[in-house]
C-alpha cells in the first residue's frame, strides 16, 4: 500500500520482487520499492483517460450541441444541454462538458430513458450510454453502450470501447 500523508490518500498495489537468498527482504530492496513506489504512484494519480472521456470528445468534435443525461440514484434524472459558443474550440468544448461545467440548459427529467430517446429522435446522432436502454425513433449515427439493451435494434452503428479510441484517429 502506498500511502500519501500530505493528500491523505492511498494506493494499493501487488508488486513481486524476486527474493534474496529464499527471503524477501524490504531492507534489501528499500530503494528499488521507493522508485517503483513513485512511479506507480505518479501513474495512477496523473488522471487516466476514462469511456466518460472518449465519449464527451467524440460528441464535441461532432457536434455543436450535446446532451448529457444525469441520472440520479434517488431522485429524478437531470438533463445538462450544451451548446458550443461561436469563439469555443471542440477542445474547450469537450472540457466543459467533460469536467460538469455550467450547461447552457438544465432541466428535471422524471423519465430520463424517454428524455434521452427524444433528444436523439429523428437526428444523426452520437449515444455513449452506460445502458442500451434508450430506443430512439428514426435516428442515425452511432452508439456506444456498456451494456445491452433496446438501442441495439434502432439501426445506430454500434462501437466498442475500442472503436471509441480507434475512431480518434
Amino acid at each position: 500500500m502506498l500511502v500519501d500523508l500530505e493528500h491523505r490518500t492511498f494506493l494499493w498495489t501487488d508488486l513481486h520482487l524476486p527474493p534474496s537468498e529464499g527471503f524477501q527482504s524490504v531492507s534489501a530492496h528499500s530503494a528499488d520499492l521507493g522508485r517503483v513506489g513513485r512511479d506507480l504512484y505518479q501513474y495512477f494519480t496523473a488522471g487516466r483517460t476514462t469511456l466518460w472521456d472518449l465519449a464527451v470528445w467524440h460528441a464535441a468534435a461532432r457536434s455543436d450541441r450535446v446532451v448529457v443525461l444525469r441520472r440520479g440514484h434517488e431522485r429524478a434524472a437531470e438533463v445538462w444541454e450544451y451548446a458550443r459558443r461561436p469563439d469555443e474550440e471542440a477542445g474547450s468544448f469537450a472540457d466543459r462538458i467533460r469536467t460538469a461545467g455550467a450547461p447552457d440548459l438544465r432541466r428535471t427529467a422524471e423519465d430520463g430513458r424517454a428524455t434521452a430517446a427524444r433528444a436523439a429522435n429523428g437526428r444523426h446522432a452520437f449515444l455513449a450510454l452506460l445502458d442500451g436502454d434508450v430506443e430512439p425513433d428514426k435516428v442515425t449515427g452511432t452508439v456506444y453502450r456498456l451494456l445491452p439493451g433496446p438501442v441495439d435494434g434502432c439501426g445506430l452503428e454500434q462501437a466498442a470501447a475500442g472503436d471509441l479510441v480507434a475512431l480518434l484517429g
